[in-house]
């Protein structure tokens, strides 16, 4: 399962930096995930994660699930899970957008669920970093499996807000512990933080010690229900035997928590082999985050080779209209990135725009360098650290949850920037 393919400058995703790379193979064009393993594999873990794979590929289906498809030698001594490469993590989308509706935390749950039981196997860390959305807004579960975790288990603190008490105790990987990752995770969809978020200057031991002992807190917003309410604690119980196990049914219909029959019609995700999973209420907000945010990757694996300066031209995401040719729905707005301030190892940026609301990012193009994406909310200004006599091509991007904006590219120490 292991190829030697050439996936080019790779742009890296997510948090920690290199943990989860971008790359284009250069043979087929086709943009992937990569997400890199923590060590060498020995013949045994192999076998193992091999045999994991092919158990989820044959179990996705139509289960909202990504699954690696094989590994990777990335020609530096590094290897790779190769899988799809899809537009946003949850906590990104909580980054820019804060915490989902009510709504969308059951659909959300429910596909969760359906992922955790069609899998036919432990997940074993199930964290909102898990968590991924495709282009269309459909959520998905990745990073499936055992036996990598238990050939590179994690330090103790890590991740120890998400994992459950005998995880962190006595390293169990099974259903209830991920149950218990799920409730972590509904928990997370409602705060925008863990259920036991590090304080502080606080240590880790003392961190991991109020996971193992102290019962989570109540999700602090006045429009969760009850049964959500109840069930993410149920998850999060303490003991693994008291977890519920009927999570799926709960989130897509209430009634279900307190024991009366389900309603008729009420789903929260739709099924059938002519519709794609997807929430009730049109998700709006995350299919066109996601968009723009697709599109910002496609740029950053495309933008600066080494020899050619040229910001390349690129489509407008489906759910996102340039500022160039404003359309009948989409509001006039001008971006104008401002002429770059060099300092020599550093530039200063500024830009301005007539519209309200807007997040916005920057790309630095460097000459012969891997391109960077810089997210830099609501400012309108940004110091960048540049190289000492490279070139660069800068530009800076505006989202409103709908709409797409892109400012013209602006050059330093005669770098060519077109579009």
């Amino acid at each position: 399962m292991t190829i030697d393919d050439d996936y080019g400058d790779v742009v890296p995703l997510g948090d920690p930096p290199g943990a989860v790379l971008a790359g284009v193979h250069a043979g087929t064009g086709q943009a992937w995930a990569l997400k890199v393993l923590p060590g060498r594999l020995d013949r045994r873990t192999r076998i193992d994660v091999e045999a994991e794979l092919r158990r989820l590929a044959a179990a996705a289906g139509d289960a909202p699930i990504v699954v690696a498809d094989r590994i990777v030698d990335l020609g530096d001594g590094r290897r790779a899970l190769r899988r799809e490469l899809c537009a946003q993590s949850l906590p990104e989308l909580i980054e820019a957008f804060g915490p989902l509706s009510v709504e969308d935390t059951r659909a959300l749950g429910a596909a969760l669920a359906e992922a955790l039981a069609a899998a036919g196997m432990p997940h074993g860390g199930v964290t909102p970093g898990n968590v991924l959305f495709r282009e269309s807004g459909e959520p998905v579960l990745t990073d499936f499996g055992t036996a990598l975790r238990r050939a590179f288990p994690p330090d103790p603190g890590h991740d120890s807000g998400f994992r459950a008490p005998e995880t962190i105790r006595d390293g169990v990987l099974d259903e209830s512990a991920d149950r218990y990752g799920l409730g972590a995770v509904l928990f997370f969809a409602l705060t925008g933080h863990s259920p036991f978020p590090s304080r502080p200057g606080e240590p880790d031991a003392d961190h991991v010690l109020r996971v193992l002992t102290e019962p989570p807190p109540a999700v602090d917003r006045t429009d969760v229900p009850l049964d959500l309410a109840e069930l993410v604690e149920g998850l999060l119980a303490k003991d693994p035997g008291q977890r519920p196990g009927d999570v799926a049914a709960r989130l897509s219909d209430p009634a279900a928590a307190a024991g009366a029959p389900p309603l008729p019609g009420t789903p929260i995700i739709e099924f059938g082999p002519e519709k794609r999973r997807h929430l009730t209420r049109p998700p709006v907000l995350i299919a066109s985050a996601v968009a723009a945010l697709l599109a910002v990757v496609a740029v950053l694996l495309v933008l600066n080779r080494p020899r050619d300066m040229e910001i390349p031209p690129m489509d407008p995401p489906p759910s996102a209209a340039r500022s160039s040719a404003p359309g009948p729905s989409q509001p006039a707005i001008q971006l104008e990135l401002a002429d770059p301030v060099d300092h020599g190892d550093k530039v200063d940026l500024s830009w301005t725009s007539n519209g309200t609301g807007l997040n916005f990012a920057i790309t630095v193009a460097p000459e012969g360098r891997t391109s960077a994406y810089i997210e830099v909310r609501r400012e309108t200004g940004y110091t960048v650290a540049v190289e000492p006599g490279i070139r660069y091509c800068f530009e800076v991007r505006a989202v409103d949850g709908v709409h797409l904006w892109v400012s013209a590219p602006k050059a330093i120490r005669g770098a060519v920037c077109g579009r």
